[in-house]
């Protein structure tokens, strides 16, 4: 497979695990949160769109930096998600 598609599926899978995460009734996000979470997002779909644009310089490393921000994205939703289990 493609490096740029496995990354990309991978920013998917992480996108659609938050999202799930984000769909359950027991949420308990502040604001700011959330406005972490649909910036680190944003700036994935940003960074996709210039891989597959080609507006990307160096498209190895734009990916590598979407991934991680998928996962700290992905970090935060669990952590706060744990904090809120603990209470």
């Amino acid at each position: 497979m493609k490096y740029e598609t496995e990354q990309a599926l991978r920013v998917k899978s992480l996108a659609m695990d938050v999202m799930e995460e984000l769909m359950k009734g027991d949420s308990n996000k502040s604001v700011q949160e959330l406005k972490q979470l649909s910036e680190l997002f944003s700036r994935c779909i940003c960074d996709l769109v210039n891989v597959y644009t080609n507006t990307s310089e160096d498209h190895e490393m734009t990916l590598k930096g979407t991934v991680i921000k998928a996962k700290i994205g992905y970090n935060l939703m669990k952590a706060k998600s744990h904090t809120v289990e603990k209470e």
